[in-house]
């Protein structure tokens, strides 16, 4: 599944871009309910991971690398990766949001998941991106 901007943030963004409004730092979480992200959620929507040593984990602003592409412009953050101690169960995807307001910025379903978290040593990588065109 892409990447999903919901549209509740999306005013939120365009302040960013045009000076408005001053950009908060951002958290990535993993969710475990069994849902495909949507225009209308919220961080509400999501049921946060727990257990097996699980934390978010922030998405450092300077580790960002912007490639200017034709036809779009893409945003990467190095991976980031989740080593879990114990059971966590079945996580579907991963949601970002705002450390301060804890707005949900975006969200997406793994493509290849869920993954099945059961083991001491399992892991979750994650490398989040984003594009404009």
């Amino acid at each position: 599944m892409a990447l999903l901007v919901p549209n509740g943030i999306e005013g939120e963004i365009l302040k960013y871009v045009l000076n408005i409004t001053a950009p908060e730092n951002l958290s990535i979480r993993l969710y475990t309910n069994n849902i495909t992200p949507a225009e209308t959620d919220t961080v509400g929507t999501y049921t946060e991971a727990t257990g097996g040593g699980y934390t978010s984990k922030p998405l450092v602003p300077g580790s960002w690398v912007i490639t200017l592409n034709n036809p779009a412009a893409q945003a990467t953050h190095p991976q980031i990766v989740w080593t879990f101690t114990g059971v966590v169960g079945n996580v579907y995807g991963y949601f970002v949001t705002r450390d301060t307001s804890n707005d949900l910025m975006w969200s997406e379903r793994f493509t290849n998941g869920p993954y099945n978290v059961q083991n001491n040593g399992d892991e979750v990588k994650v490398t989040p991106r984003s594009s404009l065109e």
